[in-house]
Formats: C-alpha cells, structure tokens, sequence
C-alpha cells in the first residue's frame, strides 16, 4: 500500500507543477479582460479544446472534473475523501425538494445541481419527488424529511436550508474526525466551525432569537455550542469576540471586525498554510487531500477573478480577497 502512495503522491507533485503561482495569479487580476484572463489560462492547460472562452462556468467545471479524475485515476477510490463532496450531496437534496415542492417543469434542471458527490443525483431527485427518503444513507434521510415537512408546513425556503446546512455540517465533521487523517480533519474541524461562527455573526446582526440560532448553529465542532448561541442572541458581537479570543479562531478575531469576507479570506488562508506540509508525506493519503484543497482554492480564486473582471471591480477589491496559493 505504501508503494502505492509513493507513486500516487510523486504524480500529485508532478500535477503541481501547473498549479497557478502568486506571480501567475497576480497576472490573471491585472489582465484588461475576461479575455486575457482566458488566454493567460489557456496558456497554463486550463479548459479544454471545445471550450468557449467566453464561459467562466463551464471552465469551472472542466477544472474541478479534471481534478477528481487525477485523484480517481491515483487513488482507485475517491470514498476516502468523500467528506470533500458531502456537502455537494446536501446541496443536491437541497435543490431537489425544492424543485419537488415548486413542481418545478423546467427541462434543463442541471444547473440546479453540482457534480461529485457521493451519492446518485438520480436517486436523490426520486426521493424528494416522491417525498420518500428511505434509500439515502442515514442521517441524510432523516434530514431530508424533516427538511421536506418544513417547506411543506410553512412554504419558508430558509428554514428548509437550515435543516440540511446543519445536517451537512455534522456529516462533514464526522467523516472528518473518524478519517483518522490530519488533513480532512483539520478540514472538518475549520468548517464546521467557521460555518457556526459565520452563523453567530449573522443572528447577532440580524436581530434574531435563540430559537433561530439554534436551527442555524450546528451542534458539533470543538466550539462551545452554548457560547454561540449566547452571543448570536445578543445584539452585540462583543461577547463573540471575547468568547473567540480565548480559543484557537483568537487571531480571527481582527478579521471578523473587518468583515465575514476577511473572515472567510482567514480561513482559507489557515487552511493553506496547515496542509501545505502535508505534501511531503510519501506514506499516506494527505498529499492527495492536500492537493484537491489546493486545486479547489485555485478553482476557486480563479472564479472570483472571473467574476471580478465581469462586474469591472477594481483591482485593489480583487486583491482584499485574494488568498493564498497552494504552491
């Protein structure tokens, strides 16, 4: 099995040496256009040949299906990092009730949906169709029908989400903390986490109750549960923050102040910086979860430069939220 990961991780080392640099990123936000972004791309092997430059989305897609068939191809099976594609499958059954619930006739319901997740995009949509959840795996099952009697009973759309945001959220830190890798725990564990903490921040600013907060917190992560839900039923961040400066997210803080973006641009940094020593480890499966983390942060800086340059946004906006690469 260690021969394996020797051969699995020298072709992932390989498959990094096209990774976009902090030098190459620095081209892509100072590019004129969409176009030469494109074409700055184009040049370091993304997209495909078919591929119309002027459709950010599809090269999104093409980028991340790339990625998955490399680790597939290395791996032989992708099982082990499904904790990465969980909240794909959440996000699927999310779509599908609610498609289901709206009767929705539309043909081209694709875009609804994202790819890679674990479970058949099939199996879910029948499921919600027929308000029967019975044949997708547990706790997912018993999320969609609680999910599905929400939206029933009350027609609230946000409600339905927070059923399945919070269930997603506890399968993600399961599959994370029982994986027995320091990658996808670390994974997990931020997550789940900055989700609850992200949660906390808009019940405070929104004026919500506790019994709101407790629907969009959920119960798992190495938070205090109890802390959260004190400080998203105030209406002052103050006891947040003082509650954060005494755990691990204490340098968190300052960013939170800033904004949930800078927020968010924190953890992703973290994030980075905490598996990027993960890469020279021959004997195991945590280059290969590195590697999809980083590639998934390219992908998804790449996006946001894409969007930057469609909406005009200056480059100074750009670089606020820029994070760091991978390599």
């Amino acid at each position: 099995m260690a021969e394996q990961y020797v051969y699995a991780v020298t072709r992932i080392h390989y498959a990094e040496q096209s990774l976009l640099s902090e030098q190459e990123m620095e081209q892509l936000i100072s590019a004129p256009s969409v176009e030469e972004v494109m074409r700055i791309l184009d040049d370091k092997g993304w997209g495909a040949p078919d591929l119309p430059l002027e459709d950010p989305d599809t090269l999104v897609a093409v980028e991340t299906e790339k990625t998955w068939g490399l680790v597939q191809e290395l791996a032989g099976d992708v099982a082990p990092f499904n904790v990465f594609r969980y909240a794909n499958d959440f996000h699927n059954l999310k779509a599908a009730i609610k498609l289901a619930y709206t009767a929705n006739e539309e043909e081209d319901k694709e875009h609804y949906f994202q790819p890679f997740g674990t479970i058949e995009l099939e199996k879910i949509i029948k499921a919600a169709n027929e308000h029967d959840f019975s044949s997708l795996p547990e706790p997912m099952a018993s999320a969609g029908r609680e999910a599905y009697e929400v939206l029933a009973h009350t027609g609230n759309g946000q409600l339905c989400d927070m059923v399945l945001d919070r269930a997603a959220l506890v399968a993600i830190y399961d599959a994370g903390t029982k994986s027995g890798s320091e990658v996808l725990t670390r994974y997990a564990t931020l997550t789940v986490d900055a989700a609850n903490i992200k949660a906390a921040v808009r019940c405070s600013l929104m004026g919500k109750s506790r019994e709101f907060a407790e629907k969009a917190i959920a119960p798992t992560g190495t938070l205090d549960t109890g802390a959260l839900l004190s400080a998203a039923s105030s209406d002052s961040l103050d006891a947040l923050y003082s509650y954060l400066s005494f755990t691990s997210y204490a340098s968190a803080v300052p960013e939170l102040q800033k904004s949930l973006a800078a927020f968010e641009r924190w953890c992703d940094n973290q994030m980075m910086e905490l598996i990027k020593p993960q890469r020279y480890n021959y004997f195991s499966i945590e280059p290969l979860a590195a590697f999809i983390l980083g590639r998934e942060n390219e992908i998804r800086m790449v996006r946001l430069i894409l969007s930057a340059k469609i909406n005009h946004l200056s480059e100074e906006v750009l670089r606020e939220r820029l994070r760091i690469t991978y390599v």
